[in-house]
């Protein structure tokens, strides 16, 4: 009886791990090891819900890597990984518990950050694109690399919806990059 016992109680052990591991996958980037776009969308719908049921501010910070390809294609696609995880371990650094980091594209990023208004979202956002200015990433070479990034900021509206306040980042996003990049337009 206690061999049985014992021999149920480590399968179940294993089957919860296993569990475990297949709920990481699905929720997040195995390169980056943030959320995953899947991920995000589900979670902006709730913080959406939440803002609106609380009254609370709720602001989104999109942005992505300036240049990226040139990395890829000057350094190869391997420093190019390097490159987004140093820039998600440097971002990861900045932002709250409570907010949620996500990868949404390939040099693509996205930060929901709740309870925050559009001015505190623009602080987060600037103190994020100096450290990602700021960080250096050795090639293979020992040659220092550079990195910048542009960010779109928002602060949801009373009446939008997921897929307006999406856009509306993406389009302070390119305001950015139409701006000579390496900014914060929000």
């Amino acid at each position: 009886m206690l061999a049985t016992f014992l021999v149920f109680t480590s399968f179940g052990a294993f089957v919860g791990r296993k569990e475990d591991v297949i709920t990481t996958l699905a929720l997040k980037d195995s390169l980056t090891n943030i959320y995953n776009q899947r991920f995000f969308i589900e979670r902006l719908d709730q913080e959406i819900a939440n803002a609106r049921r609380y009254k609370t501010p709720l602001s989104l910070i999109y942005f992505d890597l300036d240049h990226f390809k040139q990395v890829n294609d000057n350094y190869g696609h391997p420093f190019g990984d390097k490159v987004l995880c140093r820039v998600t371990e440097s971002i990861a650094k900045i932002i709250r518990v409570s907010d949620t980091f996500a990868r949404v594209g390939g040099e693509e990023f996205v930060i929901t950050l709740p309870q925050t208004t559009l001015e505190a979202a623009k602080i987060k956002a600037e103190q994020s694109r100096q450290a990602i200015e700021s960080l250096l990433i050795k090639d293979d070479k020992k040659k220092l690399v550079t990195i910048t990034i542009s960010l779109g900021v928002v602060e949801l509206n009373e009446n939008e919806n997921q897929s307006q306040l999406y856009k509306r980042a993406d389009s302070n996003l390119y305001l950015a990059k139409n701006q000579g990049r390496n900014k914060v337009v929000g």
